[in-house]
């Protein structure tokens, strides 16, 4: 039998040849089904148990099984679009959390930055700008030498010796650090190791004013007068800025009178300043 000319129940769903009555299955009524609604008639729900709503009509099987695919097209073009706004989102969120470890990080290692024992506030400032170049870069010579200064003004002299070494290591070219270094040496009692590094300095820079100026201090001190007035005035043959060549002359007039005897005049024209 074509089942296109059967009659379907509206009740269970069974299709019943066309002049059948009722339901063979149900025994529900076929006959009104197949006549012509009125206009004015209302769509008899009430005869539609409510447990078992009846199927939709026949004619509004294509537009039921046209819409449902369209929906489904839809969520997933939805679900499409969502997630690579869902992957961007991991990403951003990842970066997100790798700038807070960064920023953690950073606070806590400023927050840790050594305090430099008897600096002024702009001291401080300058050493922690200092220490974090060394952070970044440990073969900084620059910053090594710069946060020796700091430690060196401030009377940290142990702690300066350390960045002066340091320095000197990465480049021996450094005298004034190891000028600087003798002079922490000597300021902690180790009159020895001051004056090795004193000659080291020399032996780069015949010339450097401050160390040879250093090795006369420490040939005074150990009652070595003649090589005391010898260093003295080669530091002043050096011409010497202004502020050092007073000390200079100070120290060369001291060992004189030590010595009971006039030093020896300096050649014309060695002496910068009158």
């Amino acid at each position: 039998m074509n089942e296109s000319s059967e009659v379907r129940c509206p009740d269970c769903g069974t299709f019943n040849p066309p002049d059948q009555e009722s339901c063979a299955r149900c025994n529900f009524p076929l006959r009104p089904a197949q006549s012509a609604t009125p206009a004015d008639e209302a769509p008899r729900a009430a005869e539609v148990p409510a447990a078992a709503p009846p199927d939709p009509p026949a004619a509004a099987e294509p537009e039921i099984r046209i819409e449902v695919p369209e929906r489904l097209r839809q969520a997933r073009a939805k679900r499409r679009l969502q997630d690579p706004s869902l992957t961007l989102w991991l990403v951003i969120g990842a970066l997100g959390v790798i700038a807070l470890l960064y920023i953690g990080l950073r606070g806590f290692r400023d927050s840790n930055m050594p305090q430099v024992e008897g600096a002024r506030p702009e001291q401080q400032a300058r050493a922690e700008e200092v220490m974090r170049a060394i952070q970044e870069d440990s073969t900084n010579v620059a910053a090594r030498v710069a946060f020796g200064d700091l430690l060196y003004d401030t009377g940290n002299w142990t702690e300066a010796i350390v960045h002066y070494r340091a320095a000197v290591r990465m480049d021996s070219t450094q005298v004034e650090a190891l000028v600087d270094l003798g002079v922490c040496y000597y300021n902690l009692g180790f009159s020895d190791l001051a004056r090795t590094h004193f000659e080291s300095a020399l032996a780069r820079n015949p010339q450097q004013t401050i160390a040879l100026f250093n090795m006369g201090i420490l040939s005074e001190h150990s009652e070595d007068l003649e090589a005391a007035l010898g260093f003295f005035h080669r530091s002043l043959q050096t011409q010497p800025p202004e502020p050092l060549r007073a000390p200079i002359v100070e120290a060369i007039a001291r060992v004189q009178q030590k010595l009971g005897r006039t030093a020896p005049p300096l050649p014309e024209g060695s002496v910068g300043g009158n």
